[in-house]
C-alpha cells in the first residue's frame, strides 16, 4: 500500500512540473507576441540559442531557474507581470507603455525567417 501511495504522489508531482512548464512556455510565448519579438530576438536578449529558446516556448525542456530568472527579470523591465492563479492558470498585466511603444514598430516581414523563428 505504501509503494502505491508513493507512486500516486510521483505521478502527481510528475503532472505538476508538466503543467508548470507549459504555463510557462505560454508565458514565452505570449510575451513573445506582446513585445513583438522573435524567438532569435528573446534568445539574444537572455543568453540563449533561438533553439533553446523553441525547447522551452514548447514545453519540451525544463527551464534551469537562472534562465527562469533572466526570463522573468526581462518581463518585468517590459512592463509585464504575471499572476499564478490556484487553478493553475494565470493572469497578465501588460504596461500601457508597452502597447505604445509596440504601435510604433513597424510590423514589416523579416528578411530569411524561419517558421519555427517568430
Amino acid at each position: 500500500m505504501p509503494s502505491m501511495l508513493a507512486q500516486q504522489g510521483s505521478n502527481d508531482l510528475a503532472r505538476l512540473m508538466r503543467l508548470e512548464r507549459q504555463a510557462f512556455a505560454a508565458k514565452i510565448r505570449m510575451t513573445r507576441a506582446l513585445i513583438g519579438w522573435s524567438q532569435t530576438d528573446l534568445a539574444d536578449k537572455v543568453g540563449l540559442t533561438q533553439r533553446s529558446v523553441h525547447k522551452l516556448e514548447s514545453g519540451e525542456t525544463e527551464p534551469r531557474r537562472a534562465t527562469v530568472y533572466v526570463i522573468e527579470q526581462l518581463w518585468r523591465e517590459q512592463g509585464i507581470e504575471f499572476e499564478d492563479l490556484a487553478d493553475g492558470g494565470f493572469r497578465v498585466r501588460a504596461s500601457p507603455a508597452l502597447f505604445d511603444h509596440a504601435a510604433e514598430k513597424p510590423h514589416a516581414p523579416q528578411r530569411g525567417a524561419r517558421s519555427g523563428d517568430h
